[in-house]
């Protein structure tokens, strides 16, 4: 039986749960900021934040599956807060502070990997990824400089009730002297976006150039209709060694050129655990002929970080590229199988860092992104 299950039941064992989860001894062993958090560790703060949420009327009236995607990011959360804490001096408040910087966006990276490992469905993974990505920012809306923009980036990947739903669990899940103040600003928030028409709904664009242009430009307006992409049509693969990327490049897109690591680290006589610069400049060189002649054609590699999609991206898209990202996914022990009967295998401990490192894709982007 997975240790999730025992997080899903409407009674709660603490105690079960605090066995069985692997993320809660180092939690519990956590420190947090003796001012903005003065219940305690951060497992502390995760009981408490779960139970606020569970009593949440507008978590009750919620379906059993969304309340599961909250439950299990309520639990998820500030698991990275172990991996990313820091002691330093605040001048202002002449004290030693308590932080974790960047706990949101590895704690998402880290439930994601969790719940893959579990079975979990694409749709409960991506949901539960978001919104613990997100669900700092929420208390900060006010201070953006554009709440509109940030509003509607997070309306094309989440759901904006179920965040402030998390991040009101959340509020209430310390003991500070701002929680008064924070609960005033989520519920101000949670009006402006419903008069937004973003608090249960996306953003709707005219079409996804107009999409991609609203995110690529900081200057454009979310009404712009954009004009169709006029370069090469782009497909990025996405996915771990021995996920089938080769396969499914030959078999869903036979006709087209592919731009690969592999294939061209095998042409150059480059061994996978030497020196890499030669068949990334190569790859990149054989790419911008492809782009500078319109061509489409597919860009094969593992992609599994943001930062390594978007060098691939970020050229494509300035030949004006229709860039359309396909991930391909298997469950890990059928992709820990295939890379043993793969001819050139990968070490597996090099797969298991590239799954920790995994970020799902999402239309924040490219114009399309499926699933495999």
């Amino acid at each position: 039986m997975s240790w999730m299950t025992a997080l899903l039941r409407d009674e709660l064992d603490w105690q079960e749960i605090a066995g069985t989860m692997p993320f809660a001894s180092s939690m519990a062993a956590c420190p947090q900021d003796a001012v903005y958090h003065a219940e305690g560790d951060v497992w502390t703060h995760t009981r408490i934040v779960v139970e606020a949420l569970h009593r949440d009327a507008a978590f009750q009236s919620l379906p059993e599956e969304r309340r599961h995607r909250l439950t299990l990011a309520a639990f998820l959360h500030d698991i990275a807060k172990p991996l990313t804490t820091v002691r330093e001096w605040d001048e202002a408040e002449g004290r030693e502070r308590i932080r974790q910087p960047g706990h949101a966006r590895r704690g998402a990276r880290m439930a994601w990997l969790a719940l893959w490992q579990e079975g979990m469905s694409l749709e409960m993974r991506q949901s539960v990824y978001w919104l613990i990505a997100w669900h700092q920012r929420v208390v900060h809306m006010w201070t953006e400089a554009d709440m509109l923009r940030q509003a509607i980036t997070f309306s094309l990947v989440g759901n904006w009730r179920d965040l402030t739903i998390l991040a009101r669990a959340d509020n209430q899940g310390r003991i500070s002297p701002n929680v008064t103040e924070t609960d005033e600003a989520l519920a101000l928030l949670a009006l402006w976006l419903d008069e937004q028409r973003l608090l249960d709904g996306s953003w709707v664009f005219a079409d996804a150039a107009s999409m991609r242009e609203f995110l690529e430009k900081p200057e454009r307006s979310p009404h712009y209709a954009a004009q169709q992409p006029q370069g090469s049509r782009v497909v990025v693969l996405s996915g771990l060694p021995g996920a089938g990327k080769d396969t499914y490049a030959h078999t869903r897109f036979p006709e087209l050129p592919v731009v690969s690591l592999d294939a061209l680290r095998a042409k150059l006589k480059v061994d996978p655990q030497g020196k890499q610069g030669a068949v990334i400049q190569a790859v990149f060189d054989l790419a911008r002929e492809h782009l500078r002649a319109r061509r489409p054609f597919v860009w094969n590699a593992t992609n599994v970080t943001r930062t390594m999609r978007e060098k691939i991206i970020g050229l494509s898209r300035a030949y004006d590229a229709h860039v359309v990202i396909h991930v391909v996914e298997q469950p890990f022990r059928t992709i820990l199988r295939q890379n043993k009967e793969r001819q050139a295998a990968v070490p597996e401990v090099v797969i298991h860092t590239l799954a920790a490192k995994w970020e799902p894709p999402s239309v924040l982007e490219a114009h399309e992104v499926v699933w495999a």
